[in-house]
């Protein structure tokens, strides 16, 4: 990455940064691309020569806080050390709910807002299929040690993987009283079912 573009990245992430609690606390439609330029300290035209529109500044706000590609190696090559199946999986799911603290109230921003403007629901299409892709390091690295299951088609888990730990479950369930302490129980259970060969079960 060239000096110029390593310096438009730490201004995209300056912008982001200042944009994310005006979204969490107002709202998508009530957070004004002038306010995030106030907040910031950035011109208003700024923030369009960053970003494009508002929705992509959003898709920007939630991406600070969920992994990039690197960081989910770093996760898998960690769970390559461990000594069973189920260890793996509650990596997983550890490190999920190491995300989800920091991503949960601008996900809810984001599928709030989908529900009005075609722009967010782009940027959230696009945000889940880069979630999709993310979170197949758990069955790379569960195929490497032999302990994924066979009887089912590897595209077939990675469909139920992304809806099982799909940010809209882990709020419905929060939203029906359950606590996170449960809630990472029960998504623990269920991905050992999934994910797990029956001879290699936690």
């Amino acid at each position: 990455m060239s000096l110029r573009e390593l310096k438009q990245q730490a201004a995209r992430d300056h912008v982001a940064d200042a944009a994310a609690p005006l979204f969490t606390s107002d709202g998508y439609m009530a957070t004004s691309t002038r306010k995030v330029a106030a907040a910031a300290g950035v011109a208003e035209g700024t923030i369009f020569n960053l970003f494009g529109t508002k929705a992509y500044l959003l898709l920007a706000a939630l991406h600070r806080s969920v992994p990039d590609m690197v960081t989910a190696d770093q996760w898998a090559a960690e769970a390559r050390t461990m000594a069973t199946a189920g260890e793996i999986v509650e990596h997983f799911c550890r490190t999920g709910r190491e995300v989800s603290d920091a991503a949960l109230p601008l996900v809810r921003v984001f599928l709030e807002a989908a529900t009005v403007d075609t722009a967010v629901a782009e940027a959230w299409h696009n945000q889940e299929a880069f979630r999709l892709e993310g979170q197949t390091w758990v069955l790379d690295v569960l195929a490497q040690r032999g302990w994924l299951r066979s009887d089912r088609d590897r595209h077939d888990l990675a469909r139920d993987l992304w809806v099982l730990a799909a940010p809209e479950v882990h709020l419905k369930c929060l939203d029906a009283g359950m606590s996170e302490d449960d809630f990472q129980r029960w998504l623990g259970g269920l991905l050992v079912d999934l994910l797990i060969a029956p001879e290699h079960g936690a």
